[in-house]
């Protein structure tokens, strides 16, 4: 039923089917850096079918994310145990200035993701309209 309504709405959504797996995705001609994927996956149980699905950014996006993240707390980290080191031995102790500026840095990060989540969300209710009209639920 989704391969069908790919190949009808294709200046809609595009993506590909595979064996109970659906991926779907922007159409190339209206992405941009933060259109968001939508992977569904329809299982069999108890005589009845579930269709469970989880949208979110391009792979590339959220690895870029994850690692912005580790790099900030990893740096506050070690940045700020050699700082209380130094203060505790009695010596300036400017690596501490790493706790407050890592603070920073993750609600950067944390502001960049959610401005994303914010510029996605109309394409997200577009692939999820999309399912629906998939699916056969009725709005």
């Amino acid at each position: 039923m989704i391969r069908e309504k790919l190949t009808e709405e294709k200046d809609t959504v595009n993506g590909q089917v595979v064996q109970a797996h659906a991926f779907l995705r922007i159409p190339e001609k209206d992405p941009h850096y933060w259109s968001p994927e939508l992977h569904v996956w329809v299982r069999e149980q108890d005589g009845s079918t579930i269709v469970s699905g989880v949208v979110g950014p391009n792979p590339k996006i959220w690895t870029m994310f994850m690692f912005f993240y580790f790099v900030v707390l990893g740096l506050t980290f070690f940045g700020g145990v050699y700082g209380i080191i130094q203060w505790q031995l009695g010596m300036d102790a400017p690596f501490l200035w790493s706790i407050p500026a890592g603070i920073v840095g993750i609600l950067l990060v944390f502001g960049a993701a959610s401005f994303g989540q914010n510029k996605g969300k109309d394409q997200m209710l577009l692939l999820r309209g999309f399912l629906d009209r998939a699916i056969g639920v009725e709005e």
